[in-house]
């Protein structure tokens, strides 16, 4: 009996191997998609990157600007008139 519990435990692991078993050809595909996120993913952060310095910069110009002073913001599409002291908080907070 527990030499019949081996033969079974042999025969599902060499089905396991043979399924398990990646040909070239799937092999190169998982690489290249690998690949392919991991440029997304550095195009992501770049963008990132370039948003942060952009409301970096906004922050910095709001600094020596008198808060009753008229700033326009694009949002969603729409150019909304505010005062500096009211957009200064929310890009804080936005870094």
């Amino acid at each position: 009996m527990a030499t019949d519990g081996n033969k079974k435990n042999e025969n599902s692991s060499k089905k396991e191997g043979k399924s398990k078993a990646l040909t070239q050809d799937q092999i190169v595909n998982g690489f290249n998609q690998l690949r392919q996120e991991q440029r997304s993913l550095v195009t992501k952060a770049a963008e990132l990157e370039m948003e942060l310095n952009e409301h970096n910069l906004v922050i910095e110009t709001l600094k020596q600007v008198d808060g009753d002073r008229r700033c326009y913001r694009m949002i969603g599409g729409v150019l909304v008139e505010r005062q500096a002291k009211d957009i200064l908080p929310d890009r804080k907070s936005v870094v």
